[in-house]
């Protein structure tokens, strides 16, 4: 996904862009060169670490993500969700709007098909909900990332999906906002741009914990 500022003229200084850009080429890196035995375990260890944790217990709607390739999986997560009659909802990437997505109600994995960028999303003829509409209110937000640190930043693909949708959520809609991802992508410190929102905890395959900010 090709990287695009949240506001009209809005960049990343130089020093900063080369240093997210050569953070995200090595983590991804590291990501696609997992074992994929390795990779599941690990996956499964997250989802049954966030499945036991009261944010879940206690949200009866989630917006979660379908893991695909080697991103921290979320097929346990979709397949109790839907089991234990939750309220789903799933990221849909908006034609022909740069950087834009809406979040769909999916009822099961009939809903679901392949999208942009190779995601596998909610079926087009769905409707979508944008971060002001009413009948969007989650009790727990999963974000995916590339990179998180334990202030809750986060760096994302570069497309700005999640960073314009949370940011746009009015207050009634706030929820918990979870960072999902492997433990080798938590790092010390992600170095930040102006628009990039962070997240309220983080969640890998051996912790779960919540930002002091």
């Amino acid at each position: 996904m090709p990287a695009a500022p949240l506001a009209p003229g809005g960049e990343c200084p130089a020093p900063a862009a080369t240093l997210r850009e050569g953070l995200r080429r090595e983590l991804l890196a590291l990501r696609r060169a997992q074992d994929p035995a390795a990779a599941a375990r690990c996956g499964n260890a997250a989802q049954e670490r966030l499945l036991a944790a009261p944010c879940w217990r206690e949200a009866a709607s989630v917006a979660l993500y379908a893991g695909v390739r080697d991103e921290m999986p979320t097929d346990l997560l979709l397949r109790t969700a839907w089991a234990e009659g939750r309220e789903v909802w799933l990221p849909r990437v908006r034609r022909g709007e740069r950087g834009r997505m809406d979040f769909v109600r999916c009822r099961g994995p009939q809903d679901l098909c392949h999208g942009a960028f190779g995601l596998v999303e909610p079926r087009p003829e769905l409707p979508g909900a944008s971060a002001g509409d009413a009948a969007f209110r989650p009790e727990l937000i999963l974000v995916p990332g590339v990179a998180f640190d334990r202030k809750g930043s986060r760096m994302g693909y570069g497309g700005g999906f999640y960073d314009r949708f949370l940011a746009a959520l009015p207050s009634g809609a706030r929820c918990p906002a979870l960072g999902f991802c492997f433990g080798f992508q938590l790092v010390e410190a992600v170095p930040c741009a102006a628009w990039d929102c962070p997240v309220d905890g983080i969640c890998t395959e051996g912790e779960l914990f919540w930002t002091s900010r």
